[in-house]
């Protein structure tokens, strides 16, 4: 069955809704969620990304991103992301709008997202979707700067991050 995804404006207001091959061809613009998970030893967990991925394949990224469908909430597809990528189950709807941290728009030449992004504290199993994920791991803040500065990472994702950080350090 073929996948529909919700072109958005600058106001993240939907205009139409195409087809996910026509959101990668054509770099639209369009909604994701991103969560950010963070363990007990105040480290993230970083994916690689399948090498049989649209785009940046084999690219590091900070926690989990996941395309809105049409007609989906950004909480929805955070939750849906969880689950399929990593096997975290017991997330609710509420609990990701308690962990909301901001929005923020990516654009390139490849690629064109408003992010709605969210944090969250995890320590359980992990079960990998493999047509996803190579392998995870979890790393400190220095580890993922230097990869970062390496370019092995989602450019999305270093701008989220790095739009994290900021968010943390005038929190202290």
């Amino acid at each position: 069955m073929e996948e529909f995804i919700d072109i958005i404006n600058e106001k993240d207001k939907v205009i139409k809704k195409v087809t996910r091959k026509e959101i990668v061809e054509k770099a639209l613009l369009h909604r994701a969620s991103r969560v950010i998970i963070i363990n007990n030893n105040e480290e993230f967990l970083v994916q690689k990304r399948s090498k049989n991925k649209d785009l940046y394949p084999n690219h590091y990224d900070v926690g989990i991103g996941e395309t809105v469908k049409s007609g989906e909430s950004y909480e929805a597809a955070a939750i849906r992301g969880l689950k399929e990528e990593l096997g975290i189950t017991n997330i609710s709807n509420i609990q990701l709008i308690h962990s909301f941290l901001f929005k923020i728009k990516y654009n390139s030449k490849k690629h064109n997202s408003y992010y709605k992004v969210y944090e969250l504290q995890y320590n359980g199993k992990l079960r990998l979707q493999q047509e996803e994920i190579q392998n995870v791991k979890f790393l400190t803040i220095e580890n993922i700067k230097k990869d970062m500065r390496k370019k092995l990472f989602h450019p999305g994702g270093t701008m989220v991050f790095k739009k994290y950080l900021n968010l943390k350090i005038r929190k202290l």
